[in-house]
């Protein structure tokens, strides 16, 4: 990589033409008084030493075109062993003359040098001793260079770094300054999740599909252990080092080339107040000793890196712990409502995706018959994905946890067999998280997939405890549908026992009650809408039956309608009971009573009540819902359209009767 890719406020031809330098050749040139000085860059590309030299700095590159492409070589020759050496460096080229290189160097890279070439061979150790000279001006300069960019790093640090609380802007940050403060192309940072387990957290350089591998087998705890100290500052990494055999297998594996034997893997441990909470690594085919200076430099950032890192951490831990608590303030919310179970659970699903930024989701509920997991809800889902076919008790990831009750992580493109018994299910997603849904016995399981990055042990404790919150919510929601179902037997047993005096017998109203329900479906009302219709539907005549038989027929249908209301108040009722028995005998063009309600003023549920009692009266006095007798009543309902039935559920009847016919079918 170009140093111009680091650096780009550097060029070495202004470094080279510094007029200290150029003090230098006008008092040394006359040393070698045939020699050819110029300029490289890091490519092995020369240029003449003076700017203003329209002569030929080299007379054996004007001869041939190609002789320049050979020198340019030699030139590159030189630079490779520059690579090693301490000052200037000699080679025996071109015509059994000597050329040499003095180079300089900014944060371990090469920015270029200044050659002279064409000395004779007797004047070697003059050429030595000018190259000497020549690399310590160098050498001075680019001190300099790197001190004061050294104070703008420093200021840089404090004022971006410490200030960032987002691991997602700080951890890109912290490479960039550790590459630019020791010359290094890229590096890794490593952090641990909840369990201690080490994984990488952020990569320049490397290929990103490093991210989706799997942790380290090693905790915080065992490596801080290796550590010994948290004096370290940066350290090349042994042989047996956990993080140095993780890349020599894993990069292979994304094609990325591994280093020789002589490659460094430099290691920057960060700390907040003793404890290890990251490393940074990084691999380099030649590395060049570290100054004290440099080390210094070094450890202020390894030291802020290391408090931004922990401060970072803990805002993300504080910012998720915040959004599952709002979301498990939603399920008690849910848990204190009379919503059913059929809406609730999808509920729950969407609220687990959000959570969790995932995209699927399947909830599978355990058949207390066939001891089955059965799929209630798949949000997301491929063709035969697991989730969306019945499992038993250890088949596929669900079965597995419902079995044993143990929360799971799987992550299908790793490398170990899962514990489970497959049955043809698949697995597309990168990763996956189950939890069993239990509270003295197991209920079902939660399993999501389609994040971003993998799973981990932060996300499977919010889980853990949003499915505590969530089985508490099936739960009450089961216990509600079962008073409900006890309070819509009762009242149909009333209905039907002052229209049949038989209890078991039924009627006009549950005839209605039936018809209700199956419009309240067709038009998609809520679980809280269909339960307070049927309730309605089974009581709308109530009043009809409790008036006093000597009133007047005008008396009696004004009376009914208010005597209905006071009856669904003292059985402690919903609100909206009571109106939609109160409205039932509205019609839709205001014609109606007991206020003359007209069109959508009408609540819902009374329209669907009218309409529903319309066909049910005709179908109880002909005998039956046979097909002939339902066309005939819905062609009469029509007929009535506009005048006193709503349109709308008219053909909402009309759907549910065709629905119907064809099931029957």
């Amino acid at each position: 990589m170009a140093p111009d890719d680091f650096f780009p406020h550097i060029r070495f031809v202004d470094i080279a033409r510094n007029p200290n330098l150029l003090d230098l050749y006008g008092c040394m040139r006359h040393l070698l008084p045939d020699a050819q000085w110029w300029i490289t860059d890091e490519n092995g590309h020369r240029i003449p030493f003076l700017e203003d030299d329209s002569s030929a700095y080299c007379i054996e590159s004007s001869l041939a075109q190609n002789k320049n492409q050979d020198l340019c070589g030699a030139g590159l020759d030189i630079i490779q062993k520059n690579l090693h050496a301490s000052d200037g460096c000699i080679l025996t080229k071109c015509n059994d003359f000597h050329q040499g290189l003095a180079g300089c160097w900014y944060r371990n890279q090469f920015l270029g040098g200044i050659g002279i070439c064409h000395v004779a061979l007797d004047n070697y150790k003059l050429l030595d001793q000018t190259l000497r000279i020549i690399h310590g001006y160098l050498s001075l300069l680019a001190g300099a260079i790197e001190d004061h960019d050294d104070l703008e790093l420093v200021h840089s640090v404090w004022s971006q770094t410490i200030t960032k609380i987002n691991l997602d802007d700080l951890l890109p940050r912290l490479i960039d300054e550790i590459c630019i403060a020791v010359g290094l192309k890229g590096g890794i940072i490593f952090l641990f999740n909840e369990d201690g387990e080490f994984f990488p957290a952020c990569i320049k350089h490397y290929p990103t599909e490093l991210l989706k591998r799997k942790t380290l087998e090693i905790t915080r705890h065992d490596y801080r252990e290796c550590l010994k100290s948290d004096e370290l500052i940066a350290f090349d990494l042994s042989e047996n080092d956990p993080f140095r055999k993780w890349l020599m297998a894993e990069l292979p594996k994304v094609n990325y080339p591994l280093l020789e034997e002589d490659g460094s893997f430099l290691a920057v441990p960060f700390f907040r107040n003793h404890a290890l909470v990251g490393i940074f690594v990084s691999t380099e085919e030649s590395l060049r000793p570290l100054s004290v200076t440099k080390l210094s430099l070094i450890r202020l950032l390894a030291t802020s890196g290391g408090a931004a890192i922990d401060n970072a951490q803990t805002v993300q831990r504080m910012d998720k712990r915040r959004k599952a608590l709002a979301t498990i303030h939603v399920i008690h919310r849910l848990i204190c409502s009379c919503i059913s179970s059929k809406d609730l659970l999808p509920r729950i699903g969407q609220l687990t995706c959000q959570l969790l930024k995932a995209r699927k989701c399947s909830i599978m509920l355990l058949d207390p018959e066939t001891q089955r997991l059965m799929p209630d809800v798949r949000i997301g889902l491929e063709e035969n994905e697991v989730g969306q076919v019945s499992l038993d008790l250890g088949e596929g990831l669900p079965g597995w946890v419902a079995e044993n009750l143990n929360p799971v992580f799987y992550h299908p493109k790793g490398e170990s067999k899962p514990p489970w018994v497959s049955v043809g299910e698949t697995y597309p997603a990168d990763s996956y998280l189950a939890v069993a849904l239990f509270d003295t016995d197991v209920e079902g399981v939660i399993v999501v997939s389609g994040k971003d990055d993998d799973f981990n042990p932060g996300d499977r404790e919010i889980l853990l405890t949003f499915a505590e919150q969530a089985i508490i919510a099936i739960k009450n929601a089961r216990l509600h549908e079962g008073e409900r179902t006890i309070t819509i037997n009762a009242l149909r047993s009333i209905a039907n026992l002052i229209e049949t005096q038989d209890p078991e017998r039924e009627g006009v109203a549950a005839k209605t009650c039936e018809c209700a329900q199956r419009i309240a479906r067709v038009m998609n009302l809520s679980s809280i809408d269909f339960q307070n219709i049927t309730y309605a539907s089974l009581l709308h005549d109530i009043g009809m039956v409790l008036s006093n038989g000597n009133a007047s027929s005008d008396e009696l249908r004004m009376k009914k309608p208010r005597i209905g209301l006071h009856f669904v108040e003292s059985l402690g009722l919903q609100k909206e009971v009571g109106e939609i028995v109160f409205h039932s005998n509205e019609a839709w063009n205001g014609q109606g009573y007991p206020e003359g309600l007209k069109g959508i003023e009408i609540p819902l549920g009374s329209r669907i009540i009218a309409v529903a009692n319309a066909y049910a009266s005709l179908i109880y006095r002909w005998g039956g819902e046979s097909s002939e007798n339902a066309k005939k009543s819905l062609d009469i309902i029509w007929r009535l359209s506009e005048r006193s039935y709503d349109p709308d559920v008219i053909s909402a009847l009309q759907q549910s009767i065709q629905q119907q016919n064809n099931f029957e079918a």
